[in-house]
């Protein structure tokens, strides 16, 4: 049975993420953890709605306080109560010293994490990706499932490979982790440019491998830059898709994985996108 984790902002409970990670969960038999990073830093109030003439209101704090933890509780029995009626195997993590601290320990002890790509632990306005969210794709021991902002039943899955490493990586880790998805129709996109020549050998290795995988699996080469022929092909797509790439390695990304791409991806589509990293 496989461990799947799915991160949690208390005072933003993602939906998303909920019913992505029960719907994996429930189709691959697997357990949930449900990871509530409650950061002591991380409030709804600021410094100054504690500051009076007499300096800091102890009665003050105390009731903010109280209303946070209402609404991190509040967030919690909603997702006691939606995991309780499908019946997946779960169990709650809260989390309360540094949030990211926090959650890559976690990833070190899982399968996957299943984490909203707008995430970001902070009341501040942050362009995708967040600070947050790029120091854990960086350095997260686990592939990561994020997000979009609404969930959809996965219907097709596509392949991103950019003639790395990593992103073969990518398409090993979801075969071995979520082989529920082997059915679906299979679609292997790459780009070619005048700057970069994919070398045949290796395409025809990827071929070869992924046959013994997807025997159905179908293959489009687009020209010209990644960012913006995937974007295009992808927009024709009558299907739900969840995306698969190579990202963030500790000391080197991915060539296409970044913000450029990321920011295609994620903005112009409600597809889920599958991230993982070799070290």
């Amino acid at each position: 049975m496989q461990k799947i984790i799915a991160a949690f902002d208390g005072f933003k409970l993602s939906k998303s993420t909920l019913n992505y990670a029960i719907a994996l969960t429930a189709k691959a038999n697997a357990h949930l953890t449900n990871v509530f990073l409650d950061d002591k830093t991380y409030t709804r109030y600021a410094i100054y709605d504690l500051v009076f003439e007499n300096g800091v209101s102890e009665k003050k704090m105390s009731k903010l306080q109280h209303k946070d933890a209402a609404v991190r509780s509040e967030a919690t029995d909603v997702v006691i109560d939606a995991c309780s009626k499908t019946g997946i195997s779960f169990n709650l993590h809260h989390d309360e010293n540094i949030a990211l601290d926090e959650l890559l320990h976690e990833t070190i002890f899982a399968d996957l994490l299943i984490i909203n790509s707008a995430e970001s632990f902070t009341h501040h306005e942050e362009k995708y990706p967040s600070r947050f969210l790029q120091d854990l794709l960086s350095n997260t021991q686990t592939p990561i499932l994020l997000t979009p902002p609404t969930y959809q039943p996965i219907e097709k899955i596509v392949l991103l490979f950019d003639g790395t490493p990593t992103s073969v990586y990518a398409i090993k880790q979801l075969n071995y982790l979520l082989p529920i998805f082997n059915y679906l129709p299979i679609e292997l996109i790459t780009v070619k440019n005048e700057d970069d020549q994919l070398s045949n050998v290796d395409i025809d290795l990827l071929k070869e491998f992924l046959q013994r995988h997807y025997p159905a699996i179908t293959y489009t080469i687009l020209n010209g830059t990644a960012s913006t022929e995937i974007v295009t092909y992808l927009k024709k797509e009558p299907l739900q898709c969840l995306i698969a790439l190579g990202a963030y390695r500790r000391s080197m990304m991915s060539r296409w994985f970044k913000s450029s791409m990321a920011d295609a991806l994620v903005h112009a589509f409600n597809f889920p996108l599958f991230i993982a990293h070799n070290k």
